[in-house]
């Protein structure tokens, strides 16, 4: 039994010097044994958005550092023309792996450090891939504001067209060119009756579209201030004055000093313009008129300038009244294409045989433009170019540019 010990341990010990021989370096070093260099544990991928022209979203750069890896294709989980603020865009990411150099089969958030999104998965595509997945939030510069004025019926409220993406909007009533009041609003209109108290002073207001919470300001900068289109506002009212006939509004009728009631004829009252019909009634919403089309507010004003009376459907009136189509210019290089109907158009317009496209706000956008994750390019008058040659693109009969 002593002797059969005694040989037992002298082949323990021969059997540790052969494996520590086995693991010795160049330098006679024993090596870590189970470590693996070849095998890359960490990445760092960084996702900077940038913020463009008011309202542009542009692409993110994507960048991936670590030890003998670099970033290879990445693809988008929505096109570019449908990303909108605050919106998650999901990226997928591929990373390479150096010569030499394997990934495991998956590494987790602390192994795969995201900034600038968030991290979904990290998993092998193979030895020598990584698809890493993350969520990118889309970022942007808010708007101005294509109009804003006083309301045609309620004289003392602020309104104005919404701007794109925004949420809220900050303004600042100002009387004799100092602030009286200011005010974050959600809607696209403030009643102002309440601050302007005084009849010997000139009001007018400014309106920015601001984000609101402290998310959206994460992915949304405040747009430019712009001054109410009616730089001055008239405080006093008074219904009888400019009138040449001595007559006045009753009601829903405009009644002469002889008793009759006015039809079939516009009348001028405190600076507005009303139609009373063939019964002597006062006229409100759509109204047809020696062939042309007009659109009088709930109070019966004659309208001028945008309005939007089924919340959804914009429509221009001139100077005058009347309901335009076509083309018009509300504003010096902006324009828009209304229909036959009036209702301005949005999207792709076929006019006199060339192709526009118009925004979401109906302007009608100049040089390249992508929709639907298609590029075209549009001249200075707006046309579309087809046939042509561009920065290097080919633009083929149909508009659309490849390289």
């Amino acid at each position: 039994m002593r002797l059969w010990n005694k040989v037992k341990k002298m082949a323990i010990g021969i059997c540790a010097v052969c494996f520590m021989a086995a693991n010795m370096g160049k330098a006679g070093i024993p090596e870590a044994y189970g470590a693996d260099s070849s095998v890359i544990e960490s990445v760092s991928v960084s996702v900077t958005g940038s913020y463009g022209e008011a309202e542009e979203i542009l692409e993110p750069e994507i960048t991936v550092s670590g030890t003998d890896c670099y970033r290879g294709d990445y693809q988008y989980g929505t096109e570019i023309d449908r990303w909108r603020p605050g919106k998650k865009v999901r990226i997928d990411i591929t990373v390479e792996a150096g010569e030499g150099k394997v990934f495991p089969i998956s590494l987790n958030s602390s192994q795969c450090k995201v900034t600038g999104a968030s991290f979904v998965s990290a998993r092998a595509l193979g030895d020598t891939k990584l698809q890493v997945k993350v969520d990118y939030t889309p970022v942007t510069v808010l708007g101005g504001t294509e109009w804003a004025g006083w309301d045609k019926t309620e004289r003392k409220k602020a309104t104005w067209r919404p701007v794109k993406y925004a949420t809220g909007y900050s303004v600042a009533l100002y009387g004799d060119n100092k602030v009286v009041k200011r005010q974050k609003v959600k809607g696209t209109s403030l009643d102002m009756a309440p601050f302007m108290k005084s009849d010997d002073k000139t009001y007018f207001f400014e309106v920015k579209a601001i984000p609101t919470t402290s998310e959206e300001k994460k992915y949304l900068k405040e747009g430019i201030s712009v001054a109410s289109s009616e730089d001055e506002y008239d405080y006093s009212e008074n219904w009888n004055d400019n009138t040449d006939d001595g007559g006045s509004i009753r009601g829903s009728s405009y009644v002469l000093p002889d008793g009759e009631k006015s039809k079939n004829s516009w009348k001028k009252v405190s600076g507005r313009w009303y139609y009373f019909d063939e019964n002597g009634s006062m006229a409100k919403g759509w109204k047809f008129i020696n062939n042309h089309w007009y659109f009088m507010s709930s109070g019966g004003a004659m309208q001028t300038g945008w309005v939007n009376p089924s919340a959804d459907s914009w429509y221009y009136l001139n100077d005058s009244g009347e309901m335009c189509t076509g083309w018009v210019q509300p504003s010096p290089g902006d324009w828009y294409y209304l229909d036959g109907s009036g209702c301005m158009q949005r999207g792709w317009a076929f006019v006199n045989g060339r192709w526009y496209y118009l925004d979401a706000n109906g302007k009608m956008q100049r040089g390249w433009v992508m929709v639907s994750g298609v590029w075209y390019y549009l001249n200075n008058d707006g046309s579309m170019v087809t046939n042509a040659s561009i920065d290097g693109w080919t633009i083929g009969a149909n508009g659309a540019a490849y390289q």
